[in-house]
């Protein structure tokens, strides 16, 4: 809501099922990449606590280090779970172009011991950084400078990265070598669920706060948030009707290659013809991301979904009662003896020669009560794409069984066939 498409979004999680990841992103308004981690994300920082004894299961406050980072060419921000972005800094453009340098928050407080663990006098305690929110530009690694530290002062044996400090102190150690701008507290504030204040730092209020780090949330209640819910400084979620709710499995900007999503015309078209198939057999070919396909799942809990690859619709859609098959279309349809009360198409590449194959497979497929949704209707009207006019050709040579109904006019257009 803040930076729109400016940037891309990418959640990294390690425990988390779909079902959990799909409450937690139902009210993104662009598309996120869901990451779940394991230790061969970064297998450089795994064998250092594997070496001290620390098995996956107590890696902990590590896990935010998997990955190193997720686009190294690119400008990065990375970010703990319970961190809230309300503006942006002054140096957001500068960033956004690749030409800011490394900047680290900053706990100028340090109001309890033990915060850097037994990594406590490699920390400059002036500058007193902590690992919230890491900006990086294109290209800068941390992990070498990790190594270092760590080389220094190795983790003690059976090290416990749920419980022990450490992660923070060599964290801390390590950015100090990359010669960082601070974050500073009164930019990025402490708002901690069991603290009656915002902690500014030092430099205490200076009305130019530009996030929240909502502290012990995932425990408790955080009345901080709950506050500044109601100030309308952050952002709160309300029930959202299905045709929102998977904004972030759209395939756009970095997510998107190969292969796009709808737009959101067509897609609310698609899933408004839908809902009378609620319990039916549902049939959808080119699947992408899964984002059509998961608004079908809600709809009915009998979909299949067919694509000649994985783009990670596999993944996403774990959880969700959707039978994914990676198989090129034609194959599929050849091989089937199901019928399906609805089948949702939506091909790149629509060739007349194709759609002479393809037509009779999917009308074949389809239930006596069904009904066709064929994405790209009125696509060959855009000159790029003259040549792609087989989904046009195909309904206006329609046996005489079947009739067709525009849904959506917006480019591609989308139609429905039904008996």
């Amino acid at each position: 809501r803040l930076f729109g498409s400016e940037v891309d979004y990418c959640l990294c999680t390690v425990g988390l099922n779909a079902s959990r990841v799909h409450e937690i992103l139902a009210y993104a308004d662009q598309p996120v990449e869901w990451r779940p981690v394991t230790e061969s994300d970064n297998w450089e920082l795994a064998n250092l606590l594997l070496q001290a004894g620390c098995l996956p299961e107590n890696f902990g406050y590590w896990w935010k280090w998997f990955p190193e980072r997720v686009r190294p060419e690119g400008p990065e921000w990375i970010l703990d779970g319970d961190m809230v972005v309300t503006g942006r800094p002054d140096w957001f453009e500068q960033w956004k172009a690749g030409k800011d340098p490394v900047r680290v928050s900053q706990d100028d407080r340090s109001a309890y011991a033990g915060m850097y663990g037994r990594y406590e006098t490699l920390v400059d305690q002036e500058l007193k950084l902590y690992s919230g929110l890491i900006s990086l530009p294109p290209g800068v690694r941390y992990m070498p400078e990790v190594h270092k530290v760590l080389d220094q002062i190795p983790l003690a044996q059976n090290h416990n990265g749920q419980r022990d400090m450490c992660e923070q102190g060599v964290i801390a150690a390590a950015f100090q070598a990359l010669d960082p701008a601070p974050i500073p507290l009164f930019e990025f504030p402490f708002a901690r669920a069991f603290e009656d204040f915002l902690d500014y730092g030092l430099s205490e209020d200076r009305s130019n706060a530009w996030g929240y780090h909502f502290g012990n949330s995932y425990r408790m209640a955080n009345p901080h948030f709950q506050r500044l819910v109601a100030e309308g400084i952050v952002f709160a979620p309300s029930e959202l009707p299905l045709e929102d709710r998977y904004k972030w499995l759209g395939g756009l900007g970095q997510w998107g290659v190969p292969g796009w999503s709808l737009n959101r015309a067509c897609y609310q078209a698609i899933v408004q013809a839908a809902k009378p198939y609620a319990g039916r057999p549902i049939l959808e070919l080119g699947t992408s991301r899964g984002h059509l396909t998961a608004a079908l799942a809600d709809i009915s809990e009998q979909v299949t979904t067919v694509d000649h690859s994985d783009r990670g619709a596999g993944l996403n859609l774990e959880d969700h009662n959707v039978n994914v098959v990676v198989m090129d279309a034609t194959e599929f349809l050849q091989r089937n003896k199901n019928l399906y009360g609805l089948i949702v198409c939506d091909f790149h590449g629509n060739s007349p020669e194709l759609w002479a194959v393809m037509g009779d497979l999917l009308l074949n497929a389809l239930a006596d009560d069904g009904a066709l949704i064929l994405n790209n209707f009125n696509l060959h009207e855009d000159a790029d794409w003259a040549e792609e006019k087989g989904v046009y050709k195909f309904v206006d040579q329609l046996p005489p069984a079947f009739h067709a109904q525009i849904i959506s006019s917006t480019h591609p257009g989308v139609v429905k066939i039904s008996r």
